[in-house]
């Protein structure tokens, strides 16, 4: 598997580096696995975007329970969409 790579720039100006694999991609949905958040592992994070929804949508298992992640200020939604946009160009 391919070892990925994305810079968020938080409000604040902060440059944080997030690297990551995908897997489970098909044309609806994959998964971003193996993230390492400037030597923090956070949980996978499943993104789906079916043709019918209006927006995609992110879900992360922590502890086995999925939670959303909704907050559009943060940097984990900002790695989300720079993944998703980068995804999407391939």
């Amino acid at each position: 598997m391919e070892k990925k790579s994305q810079t968020v720039y938080t409000d604040s100006g902060e440059e944080i580096l997030f690297q990551y694999e995908i897997v489970e991609k098909d044309s609806d949905s994959f998964v971003i696995t193996n993230i390492d958040k400037e030597g923090e592992h956070i949980p996978d994070i499943r993104v789906e975007r079916p043709a019918e929804a209006e927006h995609p949508t992110f879900t992360s298992t922590d502890e086995e329970r999925p939670m959303s992640i909704v907050d559009e200020e943060s940097p984990t939604m900002k790695f989300c969409r720079l993944v998703l946009a980068d995804e999407l160009e391939d």
